[in-house]
């Protein structure tokens, strides 16, 4: 995993370990998944998909990231549709402050969907709360289960 050990990124520190650890669900040479530190209650299972070395924004995504990170985000969005009992998921991807994007490290939200469940943004001004470390590790854990399964079937 070519993580880059000097930058401050928050996103890059915990890839590192050195912010939560335990909330890493998969990494492997090109990417990382774990949860969003802000989820919609009704939406809990919420996980960002990130390329496990610094990339600020999706313009630069280079051609060798470009495949590994979509068959990620392919995965991971099955695993969190089974692991949260999903009728669907959302995927979004911000650039730019202009564009919604508050870290500087390309990601990817993978939210499930409930049928009915109102949601329709990000926003914390729209009712996300910031979800406790260890609900995070066990979101984590439930993630990688259902990945794991997913994989083996």
């Amino acid at each position: 995993m070519a993580v880059d050990s000097a930058t401050p990124c928050v996103f890059c520190k915990i890839i590192r370990g050195e912010l939560t650890p335990g909330v890493v669900a998969f990494c492997d040479d090109h990417t990382a998944v774990f949860p969003s530190l802000h989820q919609q209650p009704r939406n809990l299972g919420h996980m960002l998909v990130v390329p496990a070395r610094h990339v600020e924004r999706i313009y630069d995504v280079d051609g060798e990231l470009a495949g590994p990170l979509m068959t990620t985000l392919a995965r991971v969005a099955a695993a969190v549709k089974l692991a949260f009992g999903a009728d669907g998921v959302s995927i979004r991807q911000n650039n730019d402050r202009a564009g919604g994007q508050d870290v500087f490290h390309v990601h990817f939200h993978v939210i499930p969907r409930f049928a009915g469940d109102g949601f329709v943004a990000l926003d914390r001004a729209l009712g996300a709360v910031e979800v406790p470390l260890d609900e995070r590790i066990e979101q984590a854990k439930k993630f990688s289960r259902a990945l794991n399964f997913a994989s083996s079937s």
